[in-house]
């Protein structure tokens, strides 16, 4: 056959790898045949090794979740939302967002907290008697490099909030809540004070109701866990999680047994573990406080990262 031009090779070459990864056959216009790769995708057709770059997958990371590109932001110090419905839009903001009402909206917004900065223990927080609070396309963070004990989001309210691309990072914890929903957003690169914090990357503190669906939620400490369910206040039940990306913490998961009451319909299903910082997910291993004898609870369908073999409960 006679030789391809330069121009000719690249394309043939793209359009090996765009048919090796959708599962066709890799025979082109030039007649030759190439193998299919295997080193990219499990037997099943998983996709493996998606930690390094979570977007490759699917999975959210910093070029799919934060403030939409293009956006231009206004500087702002910190702020108090008083007023129902409020949207607090387009804005960089040095200090913290102090949620008092019901129905707030923060979207295309980066807030930088910490201490130093307005607070000590939170950088969005939602106070009692404020509900369905949405923080969307936004990014929530504390200065790089700083070591801090607080979290992102803290909802202290009875009420629920949804959190959906959001760019999560540079906090103890992640998101601190009762219930609520949190999807396709990126929680990552915590902080820690020796001795002092417990990293976890999203956790329910008691109650439950949450749905933790399609995030990338990475641990990078030997403590405590990528998700967590805790009965601090009370027996923990209806939570979702399903389809995410996890690794770091003692344990990969915590899955809500505790001392105030029997678990009910903890559903921890589909999710992709990996082996980033710890050969178990977390250091430990990958799921603790977890009762699937209690009514309505399942841990099925979770896999590894790396080899896309099942995870057994």
């Amino acid at each position: 056959m006679a030789s391809l031009s330069a121009r000719a090779v690249i394309v043939v070459g793209t359009l090996l790898a765009l048919m090796a990864c959708s599962g066709q056959s890799n025979t082109v216009s030039t007649g030759e045949t190439t193998p299919t790769p295997t080193t990219a995708h499990t037997a099943d057709g998983r996709m493996r090794d998606c930690a390094p770059s979570p977007n490759r997958c699917g999975y959210p990371d910093e070029t799919n979740t934060g403030v939409t590109a293009g956006t231009a932001l206004r500087p702002s110090r910190s702020i108090t939302v008083e007023k129902a419905g409020q949207v607090v839009e387009g804005l960089d903001i040095t200090g913290e967002i102090n949620v008092a009402a019901s129905n707030v909206v923060i979207k295309n917004t980066k807030i930088t907290g910490g201490r130093g900065a307005g607070n000590n223990d939170w950088v969005v927080i939602m106070r009692p008697g404020a509900d369905n609070l949405t923080i969307v396309d936004s990014e929530i963070t504390t200065p790089q490099g700083s070591a801090q004990d607080i979290a992102c989001v803290f909802n202290i309210s009875n009420g629920t909030l949804t959190i959906e691309r959001a760019n999560i990072h540079g906090c103890s914890a992640g998101i601190s809540s009762g219930g609520g929903v949190v999807r396709d957003s990126y929680v990552h690169d915590l902080s820690q004070i020796r001795g002092l914090s417990h990293n976890v990357g999203i956790a329910s503190n008691g109650g439950g109701g949450m749905t933790i669906e399609h995030n990338t939620v990475f641990n990078q400490f030997k403590q405590t866990s990528a998700i967590s369910f805790y009965q601090d206040f009370s027996a923990q039940k209806d939570n979702f999680v399903h389809d995410n990306l996890l690794a770091g913490g003692g344990y990969c998961i915590y899955g809500g047994a505790g001392d105030r009451g029997p678990t009910s319909n903890i559903r921890i299903l589909d999710n992709r573990l990996s082996r980033r910082y710890f050969q178990n997910c977390g250091s430990y291993g990958v799921l603790a406080a977890f009762k699937p004898d209690d009514s309505g609870n399942s841990f099925s369908g979770n896999y590894w990262d790396d080899t896309g073999q099942d995870v057994e409960g």
